[in-house]
């Protein structure tokens, strides 16, 4: 009959000798409250009702094969619960064949106090820390997993059949996508769900890289190497060692530097600035850009690194070709800003709704998020859904909509075109006021006013200045 239950125990006793038991069960419970203790049957029909077990003191005083066996039909059946065998028979081959049958460690009979409370709180400690690693694993998959990658569009799954094809492998991966289209968050989906989850995911973002600084951070220094260089540095590659890369705007590399990655990703090997000897290392490569495949392989990346990385290519469509799950997205942000203490949003009208269905959403999903966000932020506090009228005015905000006028919405490249868009936008948005449209640039009235002369717009049909009207 067992001497103590407690539901919540994460320490059984279990022996078919009373005296063992009992002596046993006295001394961990001056350490250990949560502790259970009885016969052998007992034990093994408490076991099926583990609740937070994590240790089980194997007793081995009355029987010989007995408490052997015990062992390994337990740890068939619970093979990540942890045993310690506490035996009368103290010979080398009675403890090698409870370490070979799955024992944690091995205290012969008479026994030491300290030793055995020691032993007890080392696997304990052990056991604690696996339960944690495991917890945070859970996270991590469940934070990176596929499952957050919310949509229902044809497109997006295919693009996640083929991301999960591309967890169950090492091979290189290339997704291609425009900008705040969801790169990283499908790449970590892939390092999350792949064999490497446990090793570091290190995200580069190669566009902000300094130019003469590039194979430094990816693949390390040597002392001395460099004006500067005070001591070794690993590099990027060597942290992420049994783990995943994810090369971000890859296009970006100077074609030196690309040289450099192909040797990795062909022979895994690494040399450091102002080294000698390579260094082996581990690690699945997955790349990013926001150009097409056609601009890649016209001169932005060396063919032979392009046909490397791009084995398996993943290509993300845009907002505007999944229109469909703008409500499924829309839901999931606003719950998350709920969930983070953002004013409460419960969500968006249907005039509001029809009117993000027009915008082209240019930024995408991050563009989308971050619209939301700004909305929820500056709604009125009795109000708890975002109108149409908000939309529309984030909307002019942008020089869409309402009363936008001819090709305002068509933004230059050039730097002297931007300046004179920037400048007619801003005009156009105060009603032809110049202080207005001095701090919707952010300079002062004077500055305006030379710019305006400089590029040539037109004064005739302005606004009377506000200071100037009185």
């Amino acid at each position: 009959m067992p001497i103590t239950v407690q539901v919540e125990s994460r320490v059984l006793i279990a022996s078919d000798d009373r005296e063992l038991t009992a002596a046993l069960a006295r001394l961990l419970a001056q350490y250990r409250p949560e502790v259970a203790a009885g016969n052998a049957a007992w034990v093994l029909a408490r076991l099926a009702h583990r609740d937070a077990l994590r240790l089980l003191v194997l007793g081995d005083a009355g029987f010989d094969s007995g408490a052997l066996d015990l062992l390994q039909t337990i740890k068939e059946r619970h093979p990540d619960l942890a045993v310690l065998l506490v035996s009368a028979h103290p010979t080398i081959e009675h403890a090698t064949e409870s370490i070979r049958r799955g024992a944690e460690d091995f205290v012969p009979v008479p026994y030491s106090d300290e030793i055995v409370v020691k032993e007890v709180d080392r696997i304990l400690e052990a056991a604690e820390l696996r339960a944690r690693v495991e917890s945070l694993d859970r996270l991590v998959a469940t934070r990176y997993g596929f499952e957050r990658i919310v949509s229902r569009s044809p497109r997006m799954n295919a693009v996640l059949d083929r991301a999960t094809a591309a967890s169950r492998s090492d091979t290189p991966v290339l997704i291609v996508g425009e900008t705040g289209t969801g790169k990283e968050l499908i790449a970590r989906a892939i390092h999350a769900n792949s064999r490497r989850a446990k090793r570091p995911f290190v995200p580069i973002n190669c566009a902000a890289l300094p130019r003469d600084l590039i194979e430094s951070e990816l693949f390390g220094h040597r002392r001395g190497a460099f004006s500067g260089a005070a001591s070794d540095h690993p590099g990027l590659f060597v942290s992420a060692h049994g783990g995943s890369v994810f090369l971000d705007e890859i296009g970006e590399l100077p074609l030196e530097a690309q040289a450099k990655m192909l040797r990795v990703l062909q022979d895994g090997e690494v040399r450091a600035v102002g080294g000698l000897e390579s260094r082996r290392v581990d690690v699945r490569v997955v790349a990013a850009t926001n150009r097409s495949l056609a601009a890649m392989r016209e001169g932005r990346m060396r063919p032979d690194l392009f046909y490397r990385l791009s084995v398996l290519v993943i290509e993300i469509p845009p907002l505007r070709d999944r229109r469909d799950d703008l409500p499924l997205l829309i839901g999931h942000f606003l719950t998350g800003m709920r969930e983070r203490g953002v004013h409460r949003v419960d969500g968006i009208d249907a005039g509001a709704l029809e009117l993000l269905a027009d915008y082209p959403f240019p930024g995408n999903i991050r563009e989308l998020d971050n619209m939301l966000e700004g909305l929820s932020v500056t709604l009125p506090p009795a109000r708890t859904t975002i109108s149409a009228d908000d939309v529309r005015a984030w909307l002019r905000r942008r020089g869409e909509g309402g009363d936008r006028t001819g090709d305002a919405t068509h933004v230059p490249l050039k730097l002297v075109e931007l300046e004179a868009w920037a400048i007619a936008e801003a005009m156009r948005q105060a009603h032809g006021n110049k202080s207005t449209a001095a701090r919707i640039l952010g300079i002062s009235r004077d500055t305006l006013y030379r710019k305006l002369h400089d590029v040539g717009i037109a004064l005739a049909s302005e606004v009377p200045d506000s200071r100037t009207s009185h």
